[in-house]
């Protein structure tokens, strides 16, 4: 027994040493800073490119930083954010990366296409989640929403559960809080408009769902939500999933 208690603590010293000599590389965990997000799935045509402008390889598991920017083309890309929200970036969209000390404080900016964001809850005291467009910036706490923004940059957003808050990008541009099944439209250097219901005949987002259930398996097309007008907390059903 002492023989063997002696061997152990001789292989103990040895891996202590080996480590103090960077002989051998410690376990690290990947902690996210504010503003990056991790690339969990990558279809079709994408182009992820460098702050400077400069093309970068990404694939599932690749970190992007500040700064960053994903066109995609013919493709898509789900990221999960620092603050463990998602972001699905549908195919001819333009993405950029923030930082919410920069600027405005967004955590990210749509420039073209469309997005669907499935926000993870901000409770107490933590900051609100925030994104901008070239017309809107856009608030909120934890929900499920669509943004696109067209080539005339006009915005539009589309809660799917929670509510959104919505405003133009002139100061003292007034705020409206959208709620599940409306809808709101913002023109460049223009006041949000009045929410409205949503039209399941339109077909304009109704489409969609969250990005969180992109990859959980279940893409079926469900119920589209039922809006009702709101007073306080909506009931809502569940929109369709992500194709």
């Amino acid at each position: 027994m002492t023989s063997h208690r002696h061997i152990r603590a001789a292989v103990m010293t040895m891996i202590v040493l080996q480590l103090a000599a960077g002989q051998i590389e410690a376990p690290q965990q990947t902690v996210l800073r504010i503003g990056s997000a991790v690339v969990r799935e990558v279809k079709g045509q994408v182009v992820f490119k460098s702050p400077e402008g400069t093309p970068v390889s990404a694939q599932p598991g690749s970190i992007l930083t500040t700064g960053n920017r994903i066109a995609t083309a013919k493709g898509s890309v789900l990221l999960d954010l620092e603050d463990g929200s998602q972001v699905l970036i549908k195919p001819h969209g333009d993405v950029v990366l923030k930082s919410p000390n920069q600027e405005s404080g967004t955590l990210l900016e749509l420039l073209l296409g469309k997005i669907l964001v499935r926000v993870q809850k901000h409770l107490g005291s933590s900051p609100s989640f925030r994104m901008g467009t070239p017309s809107a910036v856009i608030t909120v706490r934890g929900t499920r929403f669509s943004v696109e923004v067209n080539k005339k940059g006009k915005t539009y957003v589309e809660v799917f559960e929670g509510v959104v808050d919505v405003a133009g990008i002139a100061e003292g541009s007034p705020h409206v809080l959208i709620a599940p099944g409306f809808s709101t439209g913002v023109e460049p250097n223009r006041s949000p408009e009045e929410p409205r219901e949503t039209n399941p005949g339109e077909g304009s987002t109704r489409e969609d769902g969250d990005a969180g259930q992109r990859t959980e398996g279940n893409r079926s097309r469900e119920d589209q939500p039922k809006a009702q007008p709101q007073k306080g907390p909506p009931n809502h059903g569940s929109e369709g999933k992500p194709d």
